[in-house]
């Protein structure tokens, strides 16, 4: 998929793939925000200001909420012709293009790395160096954390077979996201389901959090800490 194509066009792609739910885009990109903000609080609390990189950064939808939260946010986009729309959204987040294969940063750079629903659109045989490339540019005892559609949630399964701009989607399952993050050479390396319901109200997203284990969530988060 060349999400240049649907720049114009992308968030009314997805509200009308995912309005059966009966929220928007909005709703989902707030709750991936409140996970990476409690994730990095958890793993790395000695940082009031956490570099993170935005890998696959689209719009730059998620930024203003990670930004209210005390991150310092770096998106990096193939699909360049986005990043123009990105960077009007987000004045103070720095955007680079990339070609999809090297990340244009030195070695150690980030506190933080973040895939936001993106890994299933990069064919499989270049999994492996994705994940290499987000430990590559992680600080010693950085963190990885990728969001992924769950491949085990049928719901999902229906949104993705929907969606024009899923054409191209290759989804991969938690323990196989978890193994490629080890194989990058990630240590404590955890995997956690979310989104088990659209409702946004306390107690939804409380149960959401106590329902983690459980291994039927639309989406879950894989994360991993750099050696």
């Amino acid at each position: 998929m060349d999400f240049n194509e649907t720049r114009e066009t992308y968030r009314g792609q997805i509200e009308q793939t995912i309005a059966f739910a009966g929220q928007g885009l909005d709703f989902y990109t707030r709750v991936k925000a409140g996970y990476l903000r409690d994730i990095v609080g958890a793993a790395l609390p000695q940082l009031p200001s956490p570099r993170l990189l935005d890998i696959g950064c689209g719009h730059g939808y998620i930024h203003p909420d990670l930004r209210q939260a005390g991150f310092e946010v770096v998106g990096v986009e193939v699909a360049d012709e986005v990043l123009p729309l990105a960077r009007q959204a987000n004045p103070e987040v720095e955007y680079r293009a990339y070609d999809g294969h090297r990340l244009p940063f030195d070695d150690a750079s980030f506190d933080v790395a973040t895939a936001i629903c993106v890994m299933h659109h990069v064919p499989p045989p270049q999994w492996p160096a994705f994940a290499r490339e987000m430990r590559r540019i992680l600080r010693p005892g950085g963190i990885a954390v990728v969001f992924e559609h769950n491949p085990w949630n049928p719901a999902t399964r229906y949104v993705v077979a929907r969606s024009e701009i899923d054409a191209d989607a290759v989804l991969l399952p938690a323990p196989k996201l978890r193994r490629l993050l080890q194989e990058a050479g990630m240590s404590q390396v955890t995997s956690r389901n979310i989104l088990f319901t659209p409702f946004a109200s306390g107690f939804f997203r409380t149960l959401d959090k106590a329902l983690g284990r459980l291994p039927l969530g639309a989406q879950y988060y894989a994360m991993g800490r750099a050696l």
